[in-house]
């Protein structure tokens, strides 16, 4: 959060060090350097952690896997900051204390912790789970009093906690973003949908359902369609079911961006059937069958556009590809 000219990103697993130096790494070069915060395993048996952490200017964020280990940031270790601290549970059953209260953190839910105060996270057994550091002041346009939202489970069915998730493990894979000016978009989806989660104000949920909430509903739409691409009965409708939208609404999202439903999916598919022609180790199949799986069910039609779109047929792609 000391705002990086760059993004920074940070990769670590203790299995990946020598046994004998892993609990002096992972607690003082970790936990208390990185981090500030104090960590021990509960017991003699073997504990684990790793994460995946990404700072960007206003935002930080990461996936964490702990094991055997209990965490906390006491009044010693508080660094001053007054941030705010959202972490989404991805598997197991934390226990995380703060403010007087502890909360067993469920799969898929969401909890909302300050920086200002300490804080105790227990994870007995392996447990996985989003983290997402958030400034008090870049929020107070869109949420009112986020104190309210302190230690109160947000639940996993929630669309924006489902959303939320979605997007920051997108974020993770696709690693450090290329420009200032995607990152500038990104922190402030990241932001709308967090408002959303804590619980933002009339006005500032209409803003955030107009960014963050559109752009994630989007982007999830399109992952599943790249997802089931191969389905030749894959629609408008079974899409915005799976999404709970409504058909003209998931519509609109493709139409804002310049774009249609149809048009998205013939591109994935076309795709699809590039990468599988092109790719040395689907030499010995026949195009149709590659056709097939890519979700076409006319060869015609898939000849047709798969020409308009690479300027060559299939056979003329694989035959490049052959030499």
């Amino acid at each position: 959060m000391s705002e990086p000219p760059e993004p920074t990103t940070l990769r670590f697993s203790t299995a990946e060090w020598p046994a004998q130096n892993r609990l002096a790494i992972w607690r003082e070069a970790i936990g208390r350097r990185v981090f500030q915060f104090d960590t021990m395993p509960l017991h003699d048996g073997p504990f684990h952690a790793e994460a995946t952490a990404q700072a960007l200017p206003e935002l930080c964020f990461g996936s964490w896997t702990l094991g055997n280990l209990r965490t906390a940031v006491t009044h010693e270790l508080l660094d001053g900051t007054d941030h705010l601290m959202l972490r989404i549970s991805l598997s197991g059953a934390p226990v995380l204390s703060h403010r007087g209260r502890e909360v067993t953190s469920a799969a898929g839910d969401a909890i909302l912790m300050s920086t200002a105060e300490p804080w105790v996270s227990i994870c007995p057994s392996f447990v996985r789970f989003l983290s997402l550091r958030l400034r008090r002041k870049a929020l107070t346009q869109l949420v009112s009093y986020p104190e309210d939202a302190l230690m109160r489970p947000v639940p996993r069915d929630t669309e924006a906690v489902k959303l939320l998730t979605f997007y920051l493990q997108k974020l993770i894979r696709m690693g450090p973003m290329s420009t200032p000016e995607l990152r500038k978009v990104v922190v402030t989806h990241i932001y709308d949908l967090a408002a959303l989660v804590i619980g933002a104000t009339r006005d500032g949920a209409a803003v955030a359902k107009d960014r963050g909430l559109r752009a994630a509903r989007l982007a999830a739409a399109k992952a599943d369609i790249h997802a089931h691409c191969s389905d030749p009965d894959l629609t408008l409708v079974t899409v915005a079911a799976r999404r709970n939208l409504s058909p003209r609404s998931l519509q609109r999202l493709f139409a804002d961006e310049g774009t249609s439903f149809t048009e998205f999916v013939l591109d994935a598919r076309l795709t699809q059937s590039h990468r599988l022609l092109t790719d040395p180790r689907q030499g010995d199949r026949n195009i149709s069958s590659i056709a097939f799986e890519a979700g076409f069910g006319d060869l015609t039609y898939f000849n047709r556009t798969f020409r308009r779109r690479y300027g060559a047929t299939p056979s003329d792609v694989r035959a490049t590809m052959r030499r």
